[in-house]
């Protein structure tokens, strides 16, 4: 041990301690499926892990500075490795969400199961502070020289990641609307984010979303305790389910049951009692803004009302129907709400697995739910769909589509030039989506009984469709490509028979103008319940539904847009 305290010693001590710091960054580097294939992304994400690991050292001692670290950094260490042993990725809200959730038995059976990994942690720790306390000399970290070369380079590596971060949101986000003003509020948030993927701070954000998260979860809750529809249950005792499923970023245009050039929905282009809806728009172009428009009875121009009533979900659970929620998604707290008031969840995200997960991996589990010994049965599922990346929502079998964007093309790959490989890719997660509707109507098929399936998504997306050159979805446009969404109706030989007059207004009502508003309605008339509640004209089961020719969707700013059902002609 006396060889550290020499000048030498010292230095060598340093570069230990330094690298079991940066250790998890090295891991993420070499890891990370987001940075996969990409060494100049890997090389960008060390420098500046590795310019806020130092950060500190501008201003506090060595000593002081390793100790602080320690506490800070190393004692964190875990969390990241796990992530991105389990998951391949940083840290995010789930994977907190999942150690907060956790109780004393789960983590302890969790962590005897990985003993040796805890020991050799604990060892690691104990050997850092110990040198870092007895060995460490307590002086300036940097010579002066040093430390204002750090305080140059800082500002020049935030010059290099603002005018990357401007050109992407120039190329990918600009319409003829679109400011500078804009542009620039899209990069602050855009390098915000980046903080989210670097270690230490994106465990520290991680669990402040937590944190965040569930207080809203709690106000929500308190702001609605009382709140009632006033359903009554339905008394017969014959068995039903209904299912709505809510996909990600799916456009009507790209279905080939809709008339595409493509085969993308091989399987449901075959499937017995299915209607698919020709004119239906979303209420908003941003999921976040989207769902809570199709689980409450507010709209585009009546936003606040998600916030003031009940869900769907909970509109069944007045009626007397056994609610469970399916997800792939990340959890917002609104969703968080509408869980919590469930009987039964599946989150798909808070899985540990070191196997990607798919929205086909929702199925077995879906299964499951189906067979409880509930009479009466309402199951809403978000699926990840087609959300950006693309080629992230299917595994590798499933390309069909060919070359397709992959993981060695990064965001600003995503330019006109490049337009077959997005398309390409895009297309295979349709397809993909058409496997998973698809095993989830197989699955109601073999239960059988009175079952009915409702399909939308929560909004469209862009391609480089026309001379716009509009890619993604959120625009300030709202354009048709991604207001119009694709709307299906699947049910039973046995639903039929016990509601022939709803199948066949399904059926006549499939070329009315409508919006993602019919769900709220729909779905609670297509069980049979009887409220005051229910608006006719908001039904797809009744012939009283309305057919309209304008209606507002929210765009990114979240700005009620009037959207004119005239331009779906112009957009096929």
């Amino acid at each position: 041990m006396d060889f550290f305290k020499s000048k030498k010693g010292e230095m060598c001590l340093v570069a230990i301690l330094l690298l079991l710091l940066f250790f998890p960054n090295i891991v993420v580097a070499v890891m990370a499926e987001e940075l996969d294939g990409f060494y100049m992304k890997k090389l960008a994400y060390l420098l500046v892990s590795l310019a806020g690991v130092f950060v500190p050292a501008i201003i506090l001692k060595r000593k002081a500075y390793f100790i602080f670290e320690g506490v800070f950094t190393l004692l964190i260490a875990p969390i990241e490795l796990g992530s991105m042993f389990w998951n391949h990725t940083t840290t995010k809200f789930m994977m907190m969400d999942t150690i907060f959730s956790s109780n004393w038995n789960e983590a302890v059976e969790f962590l005897s199961s990985l003993w040796v990994y805890v020991i050799l942690f604990l060892i690691v720790v104990a050997a850092y502070f110990f040198l870092a306390i007895k060995y460490v000399r307590n002086e300036s970290f940097f010579p002066p020289k040093v430390r204002k070369l750090f305080l140059v380079s800082l500002p020049m590596l935030f010059l290099v990641g603002f005018l990357y971060f401007f050109t992407l949101a120039r190329s990918l986000i600009t319409s003829e609307e679109t400011t500078i003003a804009d542009n620039l509020l899209d990069v602050k948030n855009m390098m915000v984010q980046k903080f989210h993927k670097i270690f230490p701070f994106d465990v520290y954000i991680a669990a402040d979303e937590v944190f965040e998260h569930r207080a809203e979860v709690r106000e929500s809750q308190a702001l609605l305790a009382g709140f009632s529809f006033g359903i009554q249950p339905k008394l017969d005792e014959e068995e039903e389910t209904l299912v709505l499923v809510i996909g990600e970023t799916a456009r009507w245009k790209s279905f080939g049951i809709n008339g595409y050039q493509r085969n993308t929905t091989p399987r449901l282009s075959d499937q017995k009692n299915l209607v698919s809806y020709s004119h239906l728009v979303t209420q908003a172009n941003l999921t976040s803004h989207s769902v809570p428009l199709i689980l409450t009875r507010a709209d585009a121009l009546h936003r606040d009302m998600a916030d003031k009533e009940k869900s769907l979900s909970e509109a069944f659970a007045e009626a007397g129907f056994q609610t469970s929620w399916m997800s792939s998604q990340v959890l917002t707290s609104y969703q968080e709400r509408i869980i919590a008031a469930c009987d039964n969840s599946v989150i798909l995200d808070k899985v540990i697995s070191q196997d990607k997960l798919y929205d086909l991996d929702l199925v077995p589990k879906f299964d499951e739910l189906l067979r409880q010994s509930a009479k009466k049965k309402f199951i809403v599922i978000h699926s990840m769909g087609s959300h950006f990346k693309y080629n992230e929502r299917y595994p590798a079998d499933s390309v069909f589509f060919k070359p397709s964007f992959d993981n060695t093309m990064d965001f600003l790959a995503a330019s006109s030039e490049n337009a077959e490989y997005l398309i390409n890719a895009y297309d295979n997660s349709i397809r993909y989506t058409d496997a998973f509707l698809s095993a989830l109507i197989r699955k109601l098929e073999a239960k059988g009984g009175v079952w009915s399936m409702v399909y939308l998504s929560d909004h469209g997306e862009n391609l480089y469709d026309d001379d716009r050159k509009l890619v993604l979805h959120g625009t300030l446009v709202v354009s048709a490509y991604e207001a119009h969404i694709p709307f299906l109706v699947a049910y039973s030989d046995e639903y039929q028979t016990k509601y022939p007059e709803k199948v066949e207004n399904i059926k006549a009502n499939q070329a009315h103008n409508l919006t993602s508003g019919v769900v709220f309605h729909s779905m609670l008339d297509m069980a049979g319940i009887q409220s005051d509640v229910i608006v006719d004209s908001l039904c797809i089961g009744k012939d009283q539904l309305m057919d309209l020719d304008k209606s507002y969707v929210l765009n990114g700013n979240m700005e009620p847009v009037l959207f004119d059902f005239k331009q779906l002609g112009n957009a096929k």
